[in-house]
């Protein structure tokens, strides 16, 4: 849990230095690209961790990596904060915090959807629509596709999951029947 407030404190930290630079959405795109190299790529993680490496020559390589991924500048000097401060570890915490507390700002939400099918565009922009008119906020969507659900839809805002999948539907009357 130490290590969540710890992600916490520096999200919030760069959520507000970025909204004052006019920053926030630059580096809301930038910031999980370079956190999903770190469980992708465990080499990249230990070589932050090792305390055996000096730290100017970890400071050569975050640089080269920024400079190799054209990060703002920003990010960067946020970058060499965590490295500085031996918390590089709690970057992809800092991500995923960042994101939320990003939407929240912009008063938007971010919200899956699961079908057994791709959707149109057409449909996929209509149920953002209703699902934005429902929340009273921006949706961001995620489309995915699982032809395990059969059919129907399976929706998730936050940790709310709006299930109208055929196979939980088949699954309800499976259990009805056992019962009844």
């Amino acid at each position: 849990m130490i290590a969540g407030s710890v992600a916490k404190r520096y999200a919030k930290a760069l959520v507000e230095v970025a909204a004052e630079g006019g920053q926030l959405e630059t580096i809301g795109r930038e910031l999980p690209a370079l956190a999903a190299l770190f469980p992708a790529e465990p080499e990249v993680t230990q070589f932050f961790q090792n305390p055996g490496i000096p730290l100017r020559k970890k400071e050569e390589t975050l640089q080269a990596l920024c400079d190799r991924m054209q990060l703002s500048p920003l990010l960067s000097r946020f970058l060499h904060l965590l490295l500085s401060r031996h918390r590089m570890q709690a970057l992809p915490a800092v991500a995923r915090i960042y994101q939320d507390l990003m939407d929240e700002r912009l008063g938007r939400v971010r919200a899956s959807v699961t079908t057994a099918v791709p959707l149109p565009t057409e449909l996929e922009e209509e149920l953002r629509l209703k699902m934005q008119g429902l929340l009273g906020r921006s949706v961001l969507l995620e489309a995915k596709v699982d032809p395990a659900i059969l059919g129907g839809v399976v929706a998730q805002v936050d940790s709310t999951v709006y299930d109208g999948s055929l196979r939980t539907q088949i699954q309800h009357l499976h259990r009805y029947l056992l019962e009844g």
